[in-house]
Parts: structure tokens; sequence; C-alpha cells
């Protein structure tokens, strides 16, 4: 399995992320940055581009084959 590392991932308030929706859509899909979503300061969610889930999944894929 894939380890993300929790410094790769860029860290964002809920309430941020939630007004800025659309240009972490963006910057995940082409600019491939991972975010780290936290609510009261706590971790909550990360936002990846559809690509990086996929190769988070890979692992998982090939070892039920």
């Amino acid at each position: 399995m894939v380890k993300a590392k929790v410094k790769d991932l860029e860290p964002i308030a809920a309430t941020k992320a939630k007004l800025v929706f659309g240009e972490i859509l963006h910057e995940t899909s082409v600019e491939g940055k991972k975010f780290l979503v936290n609510r009261q300061g706590k971790p909550v969610s990360v936002i990846l581009s559809y690509k990086e889930y996929l190769k988070l999944l890979e692992p998982q894929t090939k070892a039920k084959k």
C-alpha cells in the first residue's frame, strides 16, 4: 500500500476550503496538490486528484486478483 505523507498535504481550514473549492479542484487536478482539511484544528479529510486516488487504490486492486 502506498503511504501518503502528511508533509505532502497542504493544510487548509474547512471554512476556507468551502470558499475556494473551485480553486482547490483546479490545484489538485492540474497542479497535483493535495490538501489536508482541518475542522477546529483537527484533520478530518483529504482532497486529492482522481488520478492520485487511483494510485493509492492500485496496490489493493492488484492484491485482490
